[in-house]
């Protein structure tokens, strides 16, 4: 009794299907009860080799009285009993029944001349409760009524048990994600929070120390001065390491506003706005040769993954040398927007590269320079949360060429390539 369940529009065109073809011009005789009596007629010998050969469960019923005329061996084994009901067989009660997921099939193929389909529980011989998918079809007299109809059951016990351990796995991951979800809102609260707290009093820190070296200059000695310029130079690197920590956490977990970003407008601003006074001190030059091409991506994040790439080029640049930066964007295929940024600074030495984007790593090479190493691993965060992936070429001593995938602005209905420059 227990079947595979094909799909129902497999079954309307299959074994049923064309057992009801089969049938529409065969009457089985009135003996034909039982699976092992042979027929005289021909057709009805055809019609009786046809139904056992068949592994699907298959009962030819009287529609008006409900009684078994004929049943297969998948249906009930090798005899079935003279005279019962297709209600008495299958449901172990008197009466007509009515399903889980629509009535009684033999009424329904009755009233419309039409092939019916419904859900039933049926019992097996042990008095089991099992869940059928019952398919019913019509066979039609000379008269244009349904006399009789033959009907097939599918066994979907397990597959409806499958589908409900199913449902229950998603309500219990959906109820996970939302735990998750209020968990990582209350993360991002109290992150602004703390960070604003913490803040505050290192603000204080630093602007007392700024007053107290004012107000004792000239009456400390060399050591004192280094004092005080060591604690300075701490409460400012702690400072900019919170809000770097904050920003990393934004990206993290923020929502990422996707719209068209035109990268030139971007480094425009990052070089005359957020690091103006880098460019200068550095005697740095940041180069665009071609018109960069506009990207679908959060705009505020991109903003910081260009300024972190330059800034890293101003500041990682080889003694006496002034650092020049040039930027270039190029299609990468698969809706992508390649951005790579070189510079002719310190380079990257092999056995660094594996750290390279790790959060708090510092290159040997670069132990001299100022930094706090987590400005690439905010980088690589934000080119994780467009879906691309950032990396290096670099030659030691030589300069290094960062370079990040973007998405395109097509994937936002704006054609490809960079912005017409006569605009």
């Amino acid at each position: 009794m227990n079947e595979t369940s094909p799909s129902r529009g497999q079954l309307r065109a299959g074994p049923a299907a064309l057992l009801a073809r089969l049938t529409a011009f065969v009457t089985p005789p009135p003996h034909a009860h039982a699976p092992g009596v042979e027929c005289a007629c021909p057709e009805h010998a055809l019609l009786h080799t046809a139904l056992q050969s068949i592994d699907f469960p298959i009962y030819i019923i009287d529609a008006n009285t409900y009684e078994v005329l004929l049943a297969n061996r998948a249906a009930h084994g090798p005899v079935v009993p003279k005279g019962i009901t297709c209600h008495a067989l299958t449901h172990a009660q008197n009466t007509p029944c009515d399903g889980l997921e629509g009535g009684c099939p033999v009424d329904e193929v009755r009233r419309t001349k039409h092939a019916a389909v419904a859900e039933h529980v049926h019992y097996d011989d042990r008095g089991d409760a099992r869940r059928y998918e019952v398919y019913a079809f019509p066979m039609v007299d000379t008269d244009g009524q349904v006399s009789k109809v033959i009907m097939h059951n599918v066994d979907v016990t397990e597959r409806k048990r499958d589908e409900e351990t199913l449902r229950n796995h998603e309500r219990s991951l959906e109820m996970l994600v939302a735990t998750l979800e209020r968990s990582n809102q209350e993360l991002r609260h109290f992150a602004s929070v703390a960070a604003h707290d913490i803040r505050s009093p290192i603000a204080l820190v630093s602007t007392s120390a700024e007053l107290l070296k004012d107000m004792v200059e000239g009456t400390l000695d060399a050591g004192g001065r280094k004092v005080l310029d060591i604690l300075i130079r701490s409460v400012q690197r702690t400072s900019a390491m919170i809000t770097a920590l904050s920003q990393c956490s934004q990206v993290e977990s923020g929502q990422t506003m996707h719209a068209p970003v035109d990268l030139n407008r971007i480094v425009e601003e990052v070089t005359n706005v957020q690091l103006a006074l880098d460019v200068r001190r550095s005697h740095g030059e940041i180069r665009v040769p071609v018109p960069l091409h506009v990207v679908f991506a959060d705009e505020m994040q991109v903003l910081q993954l260009v300024q972190n790439l330059i800034s890293n080029g101003l500041k990682y640049h080889r003694t006496g040398v002034a650092p020049r930066i040039t930027i270039r964007s190029r299609e990468a295929g698969n809706n992508r927007i390649r951005v790579e940024v070189e510079d002719n600074g310190i380079g990257i030495r092999d056995a660094d590269r594996a750290k390279l984007f790790q959060m708090f790593s510092r290159l040997e090479s670069a132990r001299e320079h100022d930094g706090l190493g987590i400005g690439l691993a905010l980088c690589k965060k934000v080119a994780e949360r467009h879906g691309g992936h950032i990396g290096v070429t670099s030659t030691y001593d030589v300069g290094s060429t960062f370079w990040v995938d973007l998405p395109a602005a097509t994937a936002g209905g704006l054609p490809p390539g960079p912005p017409d420059p006569r605009r």
